[in-house]
């Protein structure tokens, strides 16, 4: 039986037909939110056409071939990236800078005052 566990997983005589993220991204060699992003992107479809936060399962037999596709793990990396560094400018850019005015500069008088 498979209890998310990588080794347990990789360790099986038999693979289970299906896996959910967590196991897609141990066949696959990616983090578990690299997974949900391919999923987003549209480069890795899972199985039943889940609606939102339904819970996810991929085809064993499909993620095992996707890992042995050269092109596809090299498209998959780069439109990470792409979608990784999207992410961060849309979140740097909704931090705006807090600005704080410096009080005006201090007038000294050349003579002091009068008495």
């Amino acid at each position: 039986m498979y209890d998310n566990n990588p080794v347990t997983l990789l360790n099986l005589q038999r693979l289970p037909a299906r896996l959910d993220y967590q196991g897609a991204a141990v066949l696959l060699n990616f983090e578990v939110l690299a997974v949900k992003a391919l999923v987003e992107i549209g480069l890795l479809k899972p199985l039943g056409n889940p609606q939102g936060n339904e819970h996810k399962y991929f085809s064993t037999r499909m993620l095992l071939r996707l890992a042995e596709d050269e092109k596809w793990l090299h498209d998959a990396t780069r439109a990470l990236k792409r979608h990784w560094s999207e992410k961060n400018r849309k979140k740097s850019s909704k931090r705006t800078p807090k600005i704080i005015p410096l009080p005006p500069p201090f007038k000294s008088e050349e003579h002091g005052p009068s008495s």
